[in-house]
């Protein structure tokens, strides 16, 4: 006899599968832009050698939320498709792009993905002659983001700053601003729905292009060579970063040894 319990349960767990089947999306190469903001490059190769062991709820929450919001079609800000889910590859040994046919054609192992930085831009409008790259981002916090004075968060202008980089290289296309639009994760009956824009000037290309490069190439050299980063005192290390324990007391060299 089917019970109730049976039922909820059933519902439950294949919606939690459907979560876990959202999060699943393409993404080529090995260097990507968000691994050339992050202000430690340990932290980003800890991420790329360490065994993968799953996320909470609570993070599957944020990501399928975003997931929703990027989705195709779900909320284009550009009106040309062209300039919506820009693909992004730059060989920045060569200095050369590379379109997503020609990334596709790379073996994942080979060692030429280490020479390439990947990315994707949400949406690019323009308004009067001026290019405007916009990106959007799930929060729990809108509210932060809802003061007269409140600024973008660092990290998603460097985000930003460093598609602008990428979008001159690709498509020739200089933007000169940057847009982060905020949306809340959370549906709350009380409050009104708002999404928060909050736009900002971008850095010149040339100063944004050398850290990127930079940081490129520490990730390639401990890719190809089992070199350990550094370590770097940063806003990671105090309840951020998921590798903070291991890092604290790793005194290797190399992380292949």
């Amino acid at each position: 006899m089917l019970k109730l319990d049976d039922i909820k349960s059933k519902v439950y767990f294949e919606f939690r599968r459907a979560q876990q089947e959202a999060l699943k999306t393409e993404r080529l190469g090995v260097i990507h832009v968000s691994d050339v903001i992050k202000p430690c490059m340990r932290n980003v190769i800890y991420k790329k050698i360490l065994p993968d062991t799953g996320v909470s709820t609570e993070d599957v929450k944020s990501l399928y939320f975003g997931q929703l919001v990027h989705g195709d079609g779900n909320s284009d800000i550009a009106k040309n498709p062209e300039h919506h889910e820009m693909f992004l590859a730059y060989n920045y040994v060569k200095d050369e792009p590379l379109t997503r046919e020609e990334a596709l054609k790379i073996d994942p192992e080979d060692p030429e993905q280490l020479d390439i930085i990947y990315g994707s831009i949400d949406d690019l409008i323009q308004i009067g002659d001026k290019w405007i790259i916009c990106d959007k981002k799930t929060t729990g916090s809108i509210d932060y983001f809802s003061r007269a004075t409140s600024k973008p968060s660092e990290s998603h202008v460097d985000q930003i700053n460093r598609y602008r980089v990428l979008l001159k290289k690709c498509y020739d296309i200089d933007a000169d601003f940057g847009c982060v639009l905020y949306i809340s994760n959370r549906v709350e009956k009380e409050t009104r729905d708002k999404p928060i824009p909050i736009a900002f000037k971008l850095k010149p290309i040339e100063e944004t292009l050398k850290d990127m490069v930079e940081k490129a190439r520490i990730i390639k050299d401990s890719m190809s060579n089992g070199n350990l980063p550094e370590r770097t005192k940063c806003f990671l290390c105090d309840g951020m970063c998921p590798f903070a324990s291991l890092c604290f007391q790793d005194e290797r060299k190399k992380w292949q040894e």
